[in-house]
């Protein structure tokens, strides 16, 4: 899945990039000079969307000079920081084109890798992944990466070498159907698999951050780590989570079981003694837990019944080629 340097030409397109961003004053000339110089010859027609997340080193100033010489670089300012998913959504939703492009503003994804993710998206595929091959991070981040991504692609299915990466391509069609909201960013690969779109990557050089400071920290990997679970229940179980309720209630309840039939079996034919073993109440906890599993998930059954976000299909094409048939999750966003 992994994609060289040759034939870089993509096919003319329409291209939206949405950079955004949080005091990252210092980058946004070049990162602009950068981005211009790649799309004038790659699309037909572009504009680049930078979305500044409440910056606080003034930012909008210069982005307010930079939209003055070229309106093509439009902004989007936010009353204060809102979060980087919040940042997609609205740049997203401000987009005009058919094909659009996330890069960070940190210029440690390389605008001038973008014609590698068009060259793909143009063989047939919905979302194009950027891969960072050779990372130029922390040794410490790296390997939280590793991990990471390994636990993703074990827990969802979606092989993907780097599923955070900053860089992706995307047809429209894959965010008109896929809500942004909270820290879904990381998981937008995921969500797009699960409703049926092709997914692929492509390897990407990486720089060191020469501007600014990374926000990388413990409550990055505890996000991560809750998000992952909620994606996971919004993909796999979100029509059916007695299923994943159910299954986690069934085997603790079935432990704790094993724990008290096996003490009951000592008392009742070695006469041993059950108000010296704490692990009575252990396993008479564990089928309280698990009923109660059990009931939330039944709960939840009845919820999701009565509340439906999304559709539960995707349209690729129909016999009366309606487009609006096709992105029928528009209208429940």
């Amino acid at each position: 899945m992994t994609e060289t340097r040759k034939n870089l030409t993509p096919q003319p397109a329409t291209i939206s990039v949405v950079v955004p961003m949080y005091n990252e004053r210092p980058s946004l000339a070049e990162l602009a000079k950068r981005l211009v110089q790649v799309l004038t010859p790659l699309a037909d027609h572009y504009e680049i969307i930078f979305v500044d997340d409440g910056s606080l080193d003034d930012s909008i100033e210069l982005l307010q000079e930079l939209h003055a010489h070229n309106p093509k670089l439009r902004y989007i300012r936010f009353r204060r920081n809102f979060g980087k998913s919040a940042a997609l959504a609205a740049g997203f939703r401000a987009a005009r084109y058919d094909i659009l492009v996330t890069i960070d503003a940190d210029l440690q994804d390389l605008p001038e890798q973008i014609p590698l993710l068009v060259r793909k998206l143009h063989e047939g595929y919905d979302l194009i992944s950027g891969w960072r091959h050779q990372r130029r991070d922390k040794l410490s981040r790296r390997i939280s990466s590793q991990i990471y991504n390994r636990t993703t692609n074990w827990l969802t299915g979606v092989r993907l070498h780097d599923i955070n990466c900053g860089l992706k391509c995307y047809r429209r069609q894959v965010l008109d159907e896929v809500m942004v909201y909270g820290e879904r960013h990381r998981f937008i690969p995921v969500l797009a698999s699960y409703r049926g779109f092709r997914l692929s990557e492509v390897q990407v050089e990486h720089s060191r951050r020469e501007h600014g400071k990374s926000r990388f920290g413990v409550e990055r990997i505890f996000g991560g780590i809750f998000s992952l679970m909620t994606v996971i229940l919004m993909t796999r179980y979100t029509n059916r989570p007695l299923h994943f309720f159910g299954v986690l209630g069934m085997l603790l309840g079935l432990v704790g079981a094993c724990i008290d039939a096996y003490l009951v079996i000592g008392r009742v034919f070695f006469d041993n003694w059950l108000s010296n073993r704490p692990v009575l109440i252990i396993g008479t906890l564990l089928i309280i837990v698990g009923l109660q599993f059990i009931l939330f998930g039944l709960l939840a059954e009845m919820i999701a019944f009565s509340y439906r976000r999304e559709n539960d299909y995707s349209i690729v094409a129909t016999s009366d080629h309606n487009d609006d048939i096709g992105l029928g999750a528009r209208s429940s966003r």
